[in-house]
């Protein structure tokens, strides 16, 4: 009996942590991933600031339908870092990150950073998991690429052609 009274005014319990979900953590030596899979594959976890190229939000298709719902719209934040082939993103719940209590450590090292941009993309998002007109990817901060040097060679001129005078009269 008052078990039910206290579910009636407290609300009904959490569910349990999953001990082995993933993790999400922002420091200042850059971002870190962990899960049980990510573990046991032994895939890269940690990444410096210095790696981390882009910062976004995407709201797409999801890659798999819902068995009773079908088709629906996934709404994911991503990060692009430098993988060992090139440029890599690595997407993660829209529910680990709150655009109004953004980490710290995540602003500090991204000067300039469009909330206003991302933003936009969580408006299309709220719109209902079947806009799919909404579908986007909205990039808050993305790193200045360097710029390329430019060779600058000196091209050989062609030696002029000696004139000769002419014999013939």
């Amino acid at each position: 009996m008052w078990q039910l009274l206290r579910k009636m005014f407290a609300g009904p319990e959490p569910p349990p942590v999953e001990p082995d979900g993933e993790a999400i953590h922002f420091d200042s030596d850059g971002f870190t991933r962990s899960s049980h899979l990510i573990r046991t594959m032994g895939w890269r976890q940690s990444w410096h600031w210095d790696e981390i190229t882009a910062f976004g939000f995407t709201y797409s298709p999801a890659m798999f339908p819902d068995p009773w719902f079908g088709d629906y719209m996934e709404s994911q934040w991503f990060l692009t870092v430098n993988g060992e082939t090139g440029p890599e993103n690595i997407y993660f719940d829209v529910e680990w990150l709150d655009i109004n209590f953004l980490p710290p450590d995540l602003i500090q090292h991204m000067p300039g950073l469009d909330v206003a941009e991302l933003q936009r993309g969580l408006a299309a998002a709220a719109v209902g998991f079947h806009n799919y007109e909404g579908a986007g990817r909205w990039i808050g901060w993305q790193r200045a690429k360097p710029r390329r040097r430019t060779r600058t060679t000196k091209v050989a001129k062609r030696p002029k052609a000696a004139r000769r005078e002419s014999t013939a009269k």
